[in-house]
């Protein structure tokens, strides 16, 4: 398992293990601290692959925690921001102190709750203050002027002020009662028949309903929540009637689950659930007692598989034993040490006293396997070599981040070399530890180091934020050019300066991207229709030209083959002019083209020479290769007939140097070297000719086969 390793603790009885999560031998991924409190299983993973989802347990936790960071800037955060971030925490699953992110939050959250209630009980006794200065005092009842003359508008006004601020709080038993006093405070008051006591009266009743709405409303809420409880409470106990039924004695994390949601659900209707939690303990604690029964079946189990995991490691250390310099059957010994591997994995896990040794073993034939293997391998040799290569040119790298200026670029860059990491295959256990520890000490360092230049990273965040809004402006402004191949790649460019440009925060990535990206699509689709227009003429274009070549085509059989070409010269401008074709079509009508006018013009040329063989030709119902073929071969015959003229006029000269010559019995040396040569000459001749009549009957051929 690649990059875990190093990690792992020497003892461990897991397969992998570090501060936060274990995988064990059944390929259980779990947090040592779940939201209980209890070990909490994540998923169910290959060993292969658990590095992956470590790392991504671990991002979680960062977004998180970049999340409370951003609501503990907040000065004043709505209460529903911090409940939803709250809800989150406790329910996620991911790697890291996530209780001291719940502390901080809650820290916040009483901070806000105190300036509320601080804020409430302000304006309570603001409240009250004033509802004091509406009661008439003893020695002055309200509606009483200074000369003790009474003012019951003003007794009723108080009256219905008091009203209207009580109806808006949410103590319904004290808002009720208050009310109640105020109406017979009302009954009581003075004696008066104005129309203004008749609209303060309106007044009054109109807070007393809506008051009463709201406890209403609130009461019948109330209620509903209660009978959710006792339904939420049935199903949980419904379901853990089921475990217990169907003996499902491993249902730890579930039952501690059940026990926290229980203990969580508030009130019940009145009168109703009684029982419920007795009979919850109940089940709890027949659980309780048959996880004890499990538990000393589980050690013998875990008995077991100490043994048959002693019998696999007795089976990999004679596999390993054979291995020397005349081994040669690697793929074999491969597939059958892999299989024991798998085997070993998929055996449960051991006693915990004993998991030590068994570990210890298993690691050691592990080692020398592939020690072996390396050094007997050079295949493997040779892979291992590679893949160590380009390890330690990401820890290279990785170490150079360290020093980079751009610590926002360089943090993306970290997770990019992570994921290079994960995808090279895995080497030797002791040399992917010793690179891991290396890349895992330089990221490690880097992290450190970005923890502590965050102020840094937001100005560098920032900066990369106002170079993309201008490449937006750009491409803003190109969008609506109509020159689309200058415009394609103007486009292209700021793409590739918007990859160059470091990132910028979360946040706001999303948002401009979706920007950048809208001037984008603006402008190729804008592109696209103008091609298909073009395409569309193009077409209509091609259609044009293959009726052209149609007609230079005829003109290739014409009568008069000078008349031909001054017909074919307007065609042929009227070809040029017909625009351009679509580009799959673009070379074969030129070629096409070519060979109609070449036809047309061989004719002409034909007819101008007065050759009788080239006027034949020319008249000929031929194709053009036909044609153009024995043309080829007209222009070798005449070469040939060429060398043949001279091979004659050479002979002669020869014969007449001979007659200079008296012949004498004796001989004459001079004599007979012109006869060689003769002879020589003669027999070229001869060939010339064969291959002049080899020609005219392939010209011969030609033309039959086109008739």
């Amino acid at each position: 398992m690649e990059s875990t390793m190093e990690e792992q603790k020497e003892a461990s009885p897991y397969l992998y293990e570090d501060e936060h999560v274990f995988l064990t031998e059944e390929n259980e991924l779990f947090l040592k601290e779940g939201t209980q409190g209890d070990p909490e299983k994540v998923c169910d993973i290959a060993e292969e692959e658990v590095g992956q989802k470590v790392e991504e347990l671990r991002n979680t936790f960062q977004e998180l925690q970049e999340r409370v960071e951003e609501i503990l800037e907040d000065d004043n955060p709505s209460s529903e921001a911090l409940a939803d971030l709250h809800t989150d925490l406790e329910q996620v699953v991911c790697i890291g102190d996530v209780s001291q992110l719940i502390r901080r939050l809650e820290e916040q959250s009483a901070k806000h709750s105190a300036g509320a209630e601080e804020s409430r009980e302000t304006n309570e006794q603001e409240a009250e203050k004033k509802s004091t200065a509406m009661e008439p005092p003893e020695e002055e009842p309200a509606g009483e002027d200074t000369d003790g003359a009474e003012d019951p508008v003003a007794y009723y006004r108080a009256i219905v002020k008091k009203a209207q601020d009580l109806a808006k709080q949410t103590d319904w038993p004290y808002v009720s009662m208050e009310l109640d006093k105020l109406s017979h405070d009302w009954s009581e008051g003075p004696d008066t028949d104005s129309e203004e006591m008749k609209k303060l009266f309106g007044k009054f009743n109109d807070a007393v309903s809506d008051f009463e709405k709201r406890k209403e409303e609130h009461y019948e809420e109330l209620n509903k929540r209660k009978e959710e409880n006792l339904e939420t409470k049935k199903k949980l106990l419904e379901e853990f009637e089921g475990i217990i039924s169907n003996k499902t004695w491993t249902a730890t994390r579930r039952v501690n689950q059940m026990k926290g949601q229980w203990n969580s659900i508030g009130p019940l209707p009145s009168g109703k659930g009684e029982g419920l939690d007795e009979r919850f303990e109940e089940l709890l604690n027949i659980f309780n007692e048959h996880k004890v029964d499990r538990l000393v079946q589980e050690r013998q189990k875990r008995e077991d598989n100490l043994m048959v995991k002693l019998t696999v490691l007795e089976k990999m250390e004679r596999v390993t034993k054979a291995i020397d310099h005349e081994t040669e059957n690697w793929d074999e010994i491969d597939e059958k040490f892999d299989a024991l591997t798998r085997q070993w994995k998929k055996i449960g896990r051991v006693p915990k006293e004993k998991a030590d040794d068994a570990w210890d073993r298993y690691k050691s034939v592990q080692d020398d396997f592939y020690d072996l293997k390396y050094r007997y391998n050079p295949e493997h040799q040779s892979k291992v070599d590679k893949f160590s290569t380009k390890k330690e040119r990401i820890c290279e790298e990785a170490e150079a981040l360290l020093e980079a200026d751009d610590l926002a670029t360089a943090a993306r860059k970290i997770n990019k070399l992570h994921r290079r990491w994960k995808k090279i295959g895995n080497l030797p256990q002791r040399t992917e530890d010793k690179l891991w520890s290396r890349f895992k000490a330089a990221t490690d360092a880097f992290n450190e180091l970005k923890a502590k230049n965050q102020d840094k990273i937001k100005e560098q965040e920032e900066e990369h934020y106002r170079q993309k809004l201008d490449l937006i402006d750009q491409a803003q402004t190109i969008k609506d050019t109509d020159d689309f191949d200058k415009g394609h790649s103007r486009m292209q460019d700021l793409m590739e300066q918007w990859k160059n440009i470091g990132p910028v925060a979360r946040k706001k990535s999303n948002k401009i991207w979706k920007q950048f990206k809208g001037a984008m699509d603006e402008f190729y689709d804008r592109r696209r229709e103008h091609f298909k227009e073009v395409k569309e003429r193009r077409k209509e274009n091609l259609e044009k030209k293959k009726e052209i070549l149609g007609k230079l085509r005829e003109l290739g059989r014409h009568d008069d083959p000078i008349k031909a070409v001054d017909i074919a010269k307007g065609l042929q401008e009227e070809f040029k002019n017909a625009g351009y074709v679509p580009i799959k079509h673009k070379n074969k009508m030129w070629k096409k083209y070519r060979e109609a006018c070449d036809v047309i013009y061989d004719r002409f040329r034909a007819a101008k020479s007065g050759d009788k063989f080239d006027q034949e030709l020319a008249k000929a119902d031929l194709d053009t290769d036909d044609r153009h073929q024995i043309q080829k071969l007209r222009k070798e015959f005449k070469k040939v007939e060429k060398e043949a003229r001279a091979l004659k006029e050479e002979v002669l000269n020869f014969k007449e140097k001979k007659t200079y010559f008296n012949t004498s019995s004796g001989g004459n040396s001079l004599l007979d070297q012109v006869e060689e040569k003769i002879q020589k000459a003669e027999a070229k001749l001869e060939k010339k000719q064969q291959k002049m009549d080899a020609l005219t009957q392939e010209m011969d051929d030609i033309r039959a086969e086109a008739e």
